[in-house]
């Protein structure tokens, strides 16, 4: 394991804790789970938000049953976790799962070096406690039952899949943004470029890199979104600010032909009313908002949602998704697909 000084040195460069904190606030509003980030000796970086406001979705029992202690600067929370695949994952004597993802250097002369985790969780693998087994829980843990109760609903049940997934998911974005600032950092000291030339290829490497990975972080939260509105088609689409026009960035079950020569300006079909009026639409069936429904002509589609993503009252871009059967979850989980929605235009915003 690399020494402490390098270990601070890195994390300093390749991960911004303001910009870490958030992201982390975002996910865990949408997954309902604890993120936060260690370093690789188990000290806490960026510490999970939510116990700073209400200690939601089990956050209690990281310092109860885990025995995390999130006010001192001490390694040690690592000690418990084994590995499992890519990831690593513990488990208190009432099972409940905790998961670290690894962050890793990106050398291109030097193996790669974990530096960091990502720690996931508690999440509930398995349910179906009786009261006898709350009551004995609630004694070990000196809880009341009733309290000890109502701090298990607000735990995330999760099956082994979704888990995978949800992991996978934030390993990508992690990657990503990690990577891009430790390109940009090699970009910035790169001497083999003439001095007057250095500015414009390091610029111009960037948005190469960061293109490429933007479409990479988008690509996963597009299956995601997906996944959450049980829907079988979507896409991303940019905003082009000089031309005030979208344009598919990323795609899922649209035709490829269609998706790299859609181009609708703002105001244009549902995505450009959207964009225009910086508002979400969400159609059911023939049911839909009046200012989109001469726009509604594809008898085919269940139901879809057509969200803005927005910085502040800035317009990004659109997150369109829609299913051709009956059994979408659009509009019961509209507000969870709302805050991925953030969480992309974090993302693009971040680039």
């Amino acid at each position: 394991m690399m020494n402490h000084e390098r270990m601070n040195n890195i994390i300093d460069e390749l991960i911004n804790k303001d910009k870490w904190t958030d992201i982390l606030r975002r996910f865990s509003d949408v997954l309902k789970i604890n993120i936060f980030i260690v370093d690789g000796y188990g000290r806490v970086f960026v510490p999970p938000y939510q116990n700073r406001e209400r200690g939601r979705y089990g956050s209690k029992f990281l310092a109860s049953s885990f025995g995390f202690d999130f006010s001192k600067q001490e390694a040690g929370i690592l000690d418990d976790f084994e590995a499992n695949g890519k990831y690593f994952e513990a488990k208190d004597p009432f099972d409940f799962h905790i998961f670290a993802i690894p962050i890793k250097t990106f050398g291109k002369s030097e193996a790669e070096e974990i530096f960091a985790y990502i720690i996931v969780g508690p999440v509930i693998l398995t349910k179906g406690w009786s009261r006898e087994d709350y009551l004995n829980m609630a004694n070990v843990l000196n809880m009341k039952a009733d309290e000890l109760i109502d701090i298990i609903h607000e735990i995330r049940v999760v099956s082994f899949i979704a888990i995978k997934a949800i992991l996978d998911l934030l390993a990508e974005v992690v990657k990503d943004v990690v990577q891009l600032n430790a390109e940009k950092k090699n970009l910035s000291e790169d001497p083999s470029a003439g001095a007057c030339f250095a500015k414009e290829v390091a610029e111009v490497a960037q948005d190469i890199y960061a293109t490429i990975h933007l479409d990479e972080m988008l690509i996963s939260i597009l299956d995601v979104c997906l996944n959450l509105a049980q829907a079988e088609c979507g896409s991303i689409m940019l905003m082009d600010k000089d031309k005030k026009t979208l344009s598919i960035k990323v795609s899922k079950g649209i035709d490829e032909n269609i998706a790299r020569s859609t181009r609708l300006k703002i105001g244009e079909g549902i995505a450009g009313v959207a964009a225009k009026e910086n508002e979400t639409f969400l159609m059911l069936g023939s049911k839909g908002d009046h200012r989109i429904k001469n726009l509604m002509c594809r008898s085919d589609i269940r139901q879809s949602a057509v969200i803005p993503l927005s910085n502040k009252d800035e317009v990004l871009g659109v997150l369109n998704l829609h299913t051709k059967k009956d059994r979408g979850s659009l509009s019961s989980n509209l507000e969870n697909i709302k805050h991925l929605s953030n969480i992309i235009s974090t993302a693009i915003s971040s680039i």
